[in-house]
């Protein structure tokens, strides 16, 4: 077995979903075949837990649902926040994946904190060291609050967009 595969073999099954994620967002070049969330700008203002500055990109999937101001998102929608420091310099980069079947006590979002890199992100607390993919608390917690918007912070899917 040549190391490539051996290595592939022992990264965690999250993990290996995390970086599949980041390959498909680079290999589908977001910044550029991506629309922007309808309604909001380049680098529009943040808050935390995200940045004082955001981009958010959906794929098609989701920019359909979003201006045909359906209730949910499908399977296979992506949406995707950059995350900006004050100085608008890139501190991260936040995604929700819909995935059937993943997570169904959260709307079957798979959850993801990339540092600009590409690399998943991870956090201390108790003494342990959390991946921050998969079904992530905090981001299940927090996005908890709006489940009468799929989860969903940016802006309503199911009313009229003012723009």
């Amino acid at each position: 077995m040549s190391e490539a595969v051996k290595v592939e073999m022992e990264i965690p099954d999250i993990e290996k979903m995390a970086h599949e994620l980041w390959n498909k967002m680079q290999s589908e070049n977001y910044h550029v075949n991506w629309k922007m969330w309808p309604g909001k700008e380049a680098c529009y203002e943040g808050k935390e837990p995200h940045g004082a500055f955001l981009t958010t990109y959906v794929n098609t999937a989701a920019h359909e649902v979003i201006m045909q101001k359906k209730e949910k998102m499908p399977p296979g929608a992506i949406i995707i926040k950059e995350n900006y420091m004050p100085d608008k310099n890139i501190a991260s980069i936040t995604v929700m994946h819909k995935i059937e079947g993943f997570a169904p006590d959260a709307f079957d979002w798979f959850w993801v904190k990339f540092a600009p890199n590409g690399k998943v992100m991870t956090e201390e607390k108790d003494g342990k060291t959390i991946t921050l993919a998969g079904k992530v608390a905090g981001c299940i917690e927090c996005h908890g609050k709006q489940t009468s918007n799929d989860y969903i912070f940016t802006s309503p899917l199911k009313l009229e967009h003012m723009y």
